[in-house]
């Protein structure tokens, strides 16, 4: 494995950027920190992003990796930038790709403050200092979010929040009936029972959960061939219009389904699916990934009643802790449905000099001054 750049803070910890090519060689001790960590993000899964980086990655991305002796504390894939509000300042930026919707490093639990020193160290003390660092999609309340702001603050480093959205989600309860009264009211509920009803008159009408003895393979040739039929297929948009989006789609789900990481529902008429939601996994939190459904059944709402029914599923999983939508902020059906919100935001980290802390002070000056700007 070769790094393309490699630092050592001391005889214990160094840190490395690492190339797409070269990510896969770390699978092992990736997968050890997957079993540790101080805050769970599905999407940075070597079972997740190694297909991403196949996808998307191969141009200007590298993992970002903290390493104490052997033990690997941290991953987080990075791309440079050198452009940030109208300057021409060079940083790096965590990398996501258009369907990973939350950017947490990972972080090996009990290490964050040596993981998060090898990452700064790495990625805003170079270019003679000026360089700065931007976390994106972090949950402002999270645990890595906090840990990030500390150890920033402990080596003297201005670090600022930026772009945050709310977004729908969903937090355990003392019952699924109970929560799911809170939030679907009364009047939605009559109505999802009546359109049940008129589904039923129509046929076989049966929720499915995908269980280690279906095809995952057949599962997931049929959501694709569904989102198409909709009118993303019509937009080519739909993930078979983009023979990379597909191929990214399967192994992801594949890889998720091995590792027992997939929460698959499917909403059947006669034994073929009329709405589908794939669910991303770990240690108590999901993650929405993909939904669809038929829009020959649109009238009965089939995607409403899958998410109803995600509900009560996803509650009733053994250690379910949270549900993020993984929605736009304005996202009326979601929000509709679950009244939680979470913030997910950004946090710029500049380097240690005088003059990086100089040019992140400005870039907020003016980061602020444009959100100031009469809109329209």
């Amino acid at each position: 494995m070769s790094a393309q750049l490699e630092k050592d803070l001391s005889p214990e910890i160094r840190a490395q950027l690492v190339s797409p090519e070269d990510a896969p060689a770390l699978r092992d001790a990736w997968g050890a920190l997957c079993r540790d960590l101080l805050e769970e993000n599905p999407f940075f899964a070597p079972e997740t992003l190694l297909p991403a980086l196949e996808a998307y990655g191969r141009a200007r991305v590298y993992l970002a990796c903290a390493w104490s002796r052997d033990t690997l504390i941290a991953v987080l894939p990075v791309v440079r930038k050198r452009f940030y509000a109208r300057l021409p300042v060079s940083y790096w930026m965590t990398w996501s790709h258009p369907h990973c919707y939350y950017a947490a490093p990972l972080i090996r639990r009990g290490h964050e403050e040596a993981a998060f020193a090898a990452l700064y160290a790495l990625l805003c003390d170079g270019d003679e200092g000026r360089a700065f660092l931007r976390l994106s999609r972090l949950d402002r309340e999270g645990p890595a979010m906090k840990a990030a702001q500390a150890a920033a603050h402990a080596e003297r480093r201005l670090s600022y929040e930026s772009g945050a959205i709310a977004r729908a989600m969903l937090s355990s309860g003392a019952s699924v009936e109970a929560t799911l009264a809170v939030h679907v009211g009364k009047k939605k509920r009559k109505e999802l029972a009546r359109l049940k009803k008129r589904l039923e008159e129509k046929g076989a009408l049966r929720l499915r959960l995908l269980s280690p003895g279906d095809d995952i393979h057949q599962w997931t040739e049929e959501f694709l061939e569904l989102e198409h039929k909709s009118w993303k297929g019509r937009a080519k948009t739909s993930l078979k219009s983009s023979e990379r989006d597909a191929a990214w789609f399967r192994e992801t789900l594949a890889g998720m389904a091995r590792r027992g990481r997939l929460h698959f529902l499917r909403l059947d008429l006669d034994e073929k699916p009329i709405a589908m939601l794939a669910t991303l996994m770990m240690n108590g939190a999901a993650y929405s990934l993909k939904i669809c459904h038929d829009p020959d059944f649109g009238r009965y709402s089939p995607g409403v009643m899958i998410e109803v029914e995600a509900m009560r599923s996803l509650m009733a999983q053994p250690g379910f802790r949270f549900a993020d939508s993984c929605a736009a902020p304005d996202h009326s059906m979601i929000n509709g449905l679950w009244r939680a919100r979470r913030v997910v935001t950004g946090l710029n980290v500049s380097g240690r000099s005088a003059a990086a802390r100089g040019s992140l002070g400005l870039a907020r000056l003016l980061e602020g001054a444009r959100a100031r700007l009469p809109k329209g």
